[in-house]
This record gives C-alpha cells, sequence and structure tokens, in this order.
C-alpha cells in the first residue's frame, strides 16, 4: 500500500506554489527583443500626408508640388485656405509607384544674401570696407537759362560797406636841439611811403565778394539756386588795379561782368561801395 505523504520537497504553501509556477512559465517564455523608442521627428513624420500644392508657398515648394504635411495643419489652415489640396488614396499609390519625389523644398522663395566677390589678393586686415554712397544727381542748368535767372534776381546795383581809411593833416613842426640830417632822413621816410588814396578802405571787396552775394539773392527760388557761380566767372572791368582785376580797394561805383561758362555774352552790373557809417 503506497503511502499517502507529500514528499518533502515539494512546496508546502500557496505563495510558494505560485512562485514555482512563475519560474516555470517563465522559463519556457520566448525573449522579447528590445525597441528603441522613435524620436519625434520620426513619429511627426509617420503621421504626415501627402498634399498638392495649389499655389507657390514660400520654403515649401511650387503650385502642383507634392509635399508631406501635418494633417492638423492642413485641416484648420491650409484646406480651408485653399493652399494644398488632398490627393486620393488610388492617384497616390500610382505617383509613389511612378516614383514621383515627395519631398517640401526649404530653400523655395528665400532671398539668398548677395555677397560681394573677394579677390585673392584683398588684404583683410586693411580694416573695415566703405559701402558705396550714390551721390544725388542733379539737373544741371543750361548756361543760357543760367544768365537768364541772374539776370532776373540780381538787382543792377550791388551795394557794400567798407570802412573808410580817414587821412590827418600833419603839421610840420621844427624839433629843438635836432640837427639838419635828422630832418632831412625824415622826409626822406615819409616821402617813401606810399599814399593811400583819398577814398581809401580797409580791407577790399572781391570778385569772391560779388559772386557769394549773388549766390545769397539766388538761393531764393529753387530753379534759381541750382545756379553754378564762382568767383573766377565775375571779373572788374573798371576801379581795379592794373596788377590786380580781382578786387577794388576804394570808395566809389564800378563795373563787373558776369559770365558763366559756355554763355554767349556777359552781364554787366553796377558795384558801390561806401563808407561804413559809425554808430
Amino acid at each position: 500500500m503506497a503511502s499517502s505523504a507529500r514528499p518533502s520537497l515539494l512546496p508546502q504553501c500557496s505563495s510558494c506554489i505560485r512562485r514555482v509556477t512563475r519560474l516555470g512559465v517563465d522559463a519556457w517564455r520566448p525573449q522579447q527583443q528590445q525597441v528603441r523608442n522613435k524620436s519625434k521627428a520620426a513619429r511627426e513624420a509617420e503621421r504626415n500626408i501627402i498634399v498638392k500644392l495649389l499655389q507657390d508657398v514660400p520654403r515649401f515648394g511650387r503650385a502642383g508640388s507634392l509635399i508631406p504635411l501635418n494633417p492638423a495643419q492642413m485641416r484648420n489652415r491650409w484646406f480651408p485656405s485653399r493652399i494644398a489640396d488632398y490627393v486620393p488614396a488610388m492617384q497616390l499609390k500610382k505617383l509613389k509607384a511612378q516614383g514621383v519625389e515627395m519631398q517640401r523644398d526649404p530653400l523655395f522663395g528665400v532671398k539668398a544674401p548677395l555677397e560681394e566677390a573677394v579677390e585673392e589678393d584683398e588684404d583683410y586686415f586693411a580694416g573695415p570696407k566703405q559701402h558705396y554712397v550714390r551721390p544725388i544727381e542733379v539737373e544741371l542748368l543750361s548756361p543760357e537759362r543760367s544768365m537768364d535767372l541772374i539776370d532776373t534776381f540780381v538787382p543792377p546795383t550791388i551795394d557794400f560797406t567798407r570802412q573808410s581809411i580817414e587821412h590827418e593833416m600833419t603839421e610840420t613842426r621844427s624839433s629843438y636841439g635836432a640837427s639838419g640830417a635828422a630832418d632831412i632822413l625824415m622826409a626822406a621816410s615819409m616821402a617813401s611811403k606810399p599814399k593811400a588814396p583819398a577814398n581809401g578802405i580797409y580791407g577790399s571787396v572781391s570778385t569772391a565778394d560779388v559772386a557769394a552775394t549773388i549766390k545769397a539773392a539766388l538761393a531764393h527760388n529753387d530753379e534759381a539756386a541750382r545756379v553754378l557761380l564762382s568767383e573766377n566767372d565775375v571779373k572788374f572791368v573798371t576801379g581795379h588795379e592794373e596788377d590786380d582785376a580781382t578786387r577794388v580797394k576804394q570808395l566809389g561805383t564800378f563795373q563787373v561782368e558776369i559770365l558763366v561758362p559756355g554763355a554767349a555774352a556777359p552781364l554787366v552790373r553796377t558795384v558801390r561801395v561806401r563808407a561804413k557809417k559809425e554808430e
């Protein structure tokens, strides 16, 4: 008769039975292969759908291109705005079979910066480059039109004021105790000094002064202000010294000629130099 006693090696409680059972099942269970998590970009690429552009979209492509796009963006923005359209599944299958490219063009519609060509022998350590500034182009007036504007805006007489040289009468006085030789030397020195004219002035009135006054008169009109006039275009006809025709050095009335380069005949104006009144 067989004994009814339990072997001593068998588990005696319910927890031990469950543990032994789990070990046996795990030993026969096949090992699971380790799978790495996909990146966010890869997961988004799997969710994208292929759409057809209905118009040119910068950084995506031209109208008619097939590009992948996020379904939410297509549903909420692009399809209601008629920027893109859905591609039917059957047509998409045919296009994939034909090997049609379905990629966005991130450089489409992007203006590349214009770079200056650099020569090989350029010195890069010479300092920062100076940008070219285009000069303002002003339409020049013809010589005939310039002379007409000068004749219109410059009066017949141009007035100047200068400080006159005062002449004092010197009395001949005898020097007590002085010799006759000293009187002779003094008389010779007085005779050698040049005498100023009776209407002499301090300084002078030059052609530069006349040209500046004329340009000030022309500045009150927009067209006349464009007249190009320099001191070389003005010369004294009367009153100047023989060796210097660019200035007068006395009070009085004198004639000047104004002639811009290219003009046929000069204009004549009167320059009047008056004494400056003391305040």
